[in-house]
């Protein structure tokens, strides 16, 4: 009996020694935020421009995919934090009030006096838990995620945009589609210019605590829908944007800020939406450089690039037994003999031109070792192959116009035949005359293919006869040596 009574206290004790076992960490609520993208009015818009509203939606869509996760203001992170705690608050007293209801219920169930006592007390055990969990809603705050995870609407995801709410009714436009925010725009002519509005409507606010505008003229449209697009995204990411100095030697240096030209020498500040931004920079005769920089929101990134010269060796151009002017490109280099300085392993073409119109030209390869080049000019046309030319161009000519005569020609007689037969049938007086102009017009239009055709045969043999002549007199003497 002692045996078991050690048992029993061991057993109790192990039982009350036990830690209790710890409640699960509650994760932060609304961990998402979603943007629904509505379609732009164009109805101001002529027909034959209405498709920049088409534009500028697929582009803001494709950059706000960029978009992680949106920072959350102190104002939103508030209403969203009130908002959980009413909804807790709400389903644990309504809860109370189901279950009180199905107490005062419980006298008129029938039951007999024991299960009724049972009931009761279960009901009773049941109504002051539910009261507990009532105190710990109201004075417990829930966790909100400040940075949740950014998400366009299922509608903007499968590629449409619905039509934005009329006035007074956006709060219940964003409890419908089950957003946080939408965006909204309209686009209108401007004397013979684009302007756009885009408003950003959240729920937090319960108004459009964003609105930006842009105009740009028609030819500019891709800048300013990228300009206005790039400033959006950064508002509806929740995130100040950055800003960016760039400093680079040598003063020329040209600087490129994610493709765009920013400056020369030095850049900045300017503002970028926080991430990542490729900086590049040129000059020449020095080594270009790309720089990628991780911007953050609210900072001033200040870069500073000194380019490298690149090593060189000289390049002598020369044109035998004459003078000639040396150009690479556009650019005007000097006159033969010239000797020039050239990037060691790049490759550069050059050109000459003499006083009589020759011209020659070379590829100077990368990595070929220094040395002289003789360039060679053209010969000119002799007089000889300048008379083939010309026979050539009016051959071709010739037959233009004769398959432009002839189809001409045949159209023409159509046209008197039929006014002949309409005549012919109808016997009217009043189409007499018609159809013997046609006739006369018929008939001047075949002298003319007559004409045309007399030309070709003869440029044909004046062709052949031209070509089959030596056109160098050089090579006559050749051949007789």
């Amino acid at each position: 009996m002692l045996r078991v009574f050690l048992c029993a206290f061991a057993a109790s004790a192990s039982l009350f020694a036990a830690p209790k076992q710890e409640e699960p960490e509650e994760k932060p609520r609304n961990p998402e935020w979603t943007l629904t993208v509505t379609a732009f009015d164009v109805s101001a818009l002529p027909p034959s421009r209405q498709v920049v509203g088409d534009l500028l939606t697929r582009n803001l869509v494709t950059n706000l995919n960029t978009i992680a996760r949106r920072v959350r203001v102190s104002q939103e992170y508030t209403f969203y934090k009130d908002y959980a705690w009413s909804q807790d608050r709400s389903e644990a007293a309504k809860a109370l009030a189901a279950k009180r209801g199905e107490r005062d219920k419980l006298a008129f169930q029938g039951y007999a006096d024991w299960k009724y006592r049972k009931e009761l007390k279960t009901i009773d055990k049941e109504i002051r838990e539910l009261e507990e969990k009532l105190q710990t809603a109201e004075a417990k705050t829930p966790e909100i995620t400040l940075e949740p995870v950014f998400k366009l609407a299922e509608a903007n995801r499968a590629g449409t945009f619905p039509a934005p709410p009329q006035p007074g009714q956006e709060y219940q436009f964003c409890l419908k589609e089950k957003t946080d925010a939408f965006l909204a725009g309209k686009i209108i002519e401007f004397h013979g210019r684009l302007y756009v509005t885009i408003r950003l409507y959240t729920r937090y606010s319960q108004s459009f605590p964003y609105e930006d505008d842009v105009i740009f003229s028609i030819e500019d449209t891709q800048t300013g829908i990228d300009l206005l697009v790039d400033r959006t995204v950064t508002a509806v990411s929740g995130a100040e944007p950055a800003q960016v100095v760039v400093h680079a030697v040598p003063e020329e240096a040209v600087i490129l800020l994610d493709g765009s030209l920013a400056g020369y020498g030095e850049a900045g500040p300017l503002e970028h939406p926080p991430g990542t931004v490729q900086i590049e920079t040129f000059a020449d005769d020095y080594s270009p450089a790309s720089t990628p920089l991780e911007l953050r929101a609210g900072e001033l990134a200040e870069l500073y690039i000194n380019l490298q010269p690149l090593s060189k060796e000289a390049l002598t151009i020369t044109v035998p037994d004459e003078s000639a002017q040396v150009y690479q490109g556009s650019l005007y280099l000097g006159q033969t003999p010239l000797d020039i300085e050239v990037p060691t392993g790049r490759a550069g073409f050059y050109h000459v031109e003499t006083p009589e119109g020759r011209s020659g030209s070379i590829i100077r390869r990368a990595g070929s070792a220094p040395e002289t080049v003789f360039l060679q000019t053209a010969v000119p046309v002799t007089a000889a192959e300048g008379k083939v030319a010309k026979a050539r161009r009016s051959f071709y000519g010739s037959w233009a116009r004769f398959w432009i005569a002839l189809p001409t020609a045949f159209l023409l007689q159509g046209v008197s035949d039929a006014q002949k037969n309409a005549y012919t049938m109808t016997g009217n007086p009043s189409l007499y005359q018609s159809a013997q102009n046609s006739q006369y017009i018929s008939i001047g239009a075949w002298i003319v293919f007559g004409l045309v055709s007399a030309e070709v045969i003869y440029r044909t043999v004046v062709y052949i006869y031209t070509a089959g002549k030596s056109p160098d007199p050089l090579v006559k003497a050749g051949v007789k040596k």
